[in-house]
């Protein structure tokens, strides 16, 4: 089994979605340039999102999960923003981010056009 986490970056005072997921994922110490590293990025880029290898036992599961939180969360604060655990929703009005600019992403958008 493995686990998915997505987690919005948002400014610690406004609770605004900021566009600093390349930043921060590059900064978590865990990441893999791969679309399948620990840390990946989202459709926007104040999302980031967390993978668990696959693992046998739920403490396997817990224990990366705690390294990789701990890792996103300390990179995010290291770049003046935090992570807020809301999915794609902003918790307030804001104005558009930026899709991110990867060939998945910007498929994906076209698509939906």
């Amino acid at each position: 089994m493995g686990v998915e986490e997505e987690y919005l970056l948002v400014d610690p005072d406004t609770l605004l979605p900021v566009p600093w997921a390349d930043d921060v994922r590059r900064a978590a110490g865990v990441v893999s340039l791969t679309e399948d590293g620990e840390v990946q990025e989202e459709l926007l880029q104040s999302q980031i999102e967390v993978a668990t290898p696959v693992c046998v036992r739920m403490d396997e599961v817990g224990g990366h999960l705690l390294r990789l939180r701990h890792a996103v969360a300390s990179a995010a604060e290291d770049r003046g923003c935090r992570v807020l655990a809301s999915a794609a929703a902003p918790v307030r009005g804001s104005a558009p981010v930026p899709v991110t600019p990867t060939p998945r992403w910007k498929t994906a958008v076209t698509n939906v056009r």
